[in-house]
């Protein structure tokens, strides 16, 4: 068993996930806090939810040593449905990175007082130079991040539950009651697990699927690293939602609810969580950009670069024009759902697999783009 790897593929599944979503709180708001108590079954779902997918996309890389991350898709939904998830997670990939983008420039302008477009830049800069360099560069940087980031944020949350533990049911009442509004990514707990399980899993299918192909000896590794890696993240989630509940008054309707956290703790560390939400930004939007311009092109070509390039620009002008909130209640949400009927195909492959079904992909070759 090696450790090492275990423990950096668990660093980079929290990184990959701590978008400007996590780390801000807007989309910890609008899957966990907005059920109250019931943000802990929302986490069992999505546990489940990842860990299944996680497993199989690690299964089908180490076994099909797929070339491109995408294939995945073509293994487990068929040559049709395949490439219609495999187009539409490309897309939903991209959509992802200007939420992103759309993240850093509300954190940037909220605590700094600095124009959003900034922001917005400098991360595309950032993000399209490390996806140039490809995925190994990638997984060796944000696995180094992402579990000091997780650190922090569950410090951070632990603090302020505590500080406004008396508040907590208060808190439940003003939600369940409607006196304070909060937007919701669903009507229930189970639709909203599904859906967060959901656009994960479509973050992290071509991630996880290349890795399983290129660590083909270590699948128990892989497998061991994955789930450590979301239960570390939905605990984190609940922690900072209980926190943010306890605070409903003051952190609903705001772009980016952990700095309120973080500020009535003490002003100078909300200067330091922004810029832990700016590394978290950082460590999700390059797998997202590599994981679109890995789809088209071939890493390290000149219409790799030139599209990495192109694509981060007009990423800028898109989460420039579109509230924070906006951009992840809509994006995340519908694509979430999305994802969860992808969980369904990968269920019926599985099981045609396990009870003795032919092993090889539906239709036409894995090599089909």
């Amino acid at each position: 068993m090696n450790k090492g790897l275990v423990l950096t593929i668990a660093g980079a599944i929290l990184a990959f996930l701590i978008g400007s979503g996590f780390a801000s709180g807007q989309e910890i708001l609008q899957y966990f806090a907005a059920y109250q108590y019931q943000s802990i079954l929302v986490g069992i779902t999505i546990i489940l939810v990842l860990a299944f997918a996680n497993y199989c996309f690690v299964y089908a890389g180490n076994r099909e040593k797929f070339t491109k991350g995408s294939e995945v898709f073509n293994y487990f939904c068929g040559p049709f449905f395949g490439r219609l998830f495999d187009y539409f997670a490309a897309i939903f990939c991209y959509m992802s990175f200007v939420v992103m983008l759309g993240g850093i420039s509300a954190t940037v302008e909220q605590q700094f007082g600095i124009p959003g477009a900034i922001g917005a830049v400098g991360l595309a800069i950032c993000a399209g130079l490390t996806v140039i360099f490809g995925l190994n560069t990638i997984v060796n940087i944000i696995s180094k991040i992402g579990p000091a980031l997780m650190i922090l944020a569950i410090l951070i949350g632990i603090c302020a539950l505590a500080r406004s533990w008396g508040s907590l049911a208060e808190g439940v009442m003003l939600i369940k009651t409607k006196q304070v509004t909060v937007m919701q990514a669903s009507t229930h707990w189970l639709f909203a697990g599904c859906s967060y399980g959901g656009f994960c899993l479509v973050w992290l299918a071509g991630f996880m699927a290349q890795l399983g192909s290129e660590y083909e000896h270590n699948g128990k590794e892989l497998q061991l690293g994955q789930i450590l890696g979301v239960s570390l993240l939905v605990f984190a989630c609940i922690i900072v939602s209980l926190a943010q509940v306890a605070d409903i008054r003051d952190v609903a309707g705001t772009q980016v609810p952990n700095l309120i956290l973080a500020q009535k703790l003490a002003p100078v560390l909300a200067h330091v969580f922004a810029a832990i939400i700016v590394l978290s930004i950082y460590t999700t939007s390059c797998p997202l950009l590599w994981t679109v311009c890995a789809r088209f092109t071939e890493q390290g070509s000149k219409e790799y670069k030139g599209l990495t390039v192109i694509l981060a620009i007009a990423g800028c002008f898109v989460a420039l024009k579109i509230p924070f909130n906006t951009l992840v209640n809509y994006i995340y949400v519908l694509n979430g759902y999305v994802g969860a009927l992808l969980i369904i195909f990968m269920a019926i492959k599985m099981v045609r697999l396990r009870f003795g079904a032919s092993p090889a992909p539906v239709g036409k070759s894995l090599s089909e783009p």
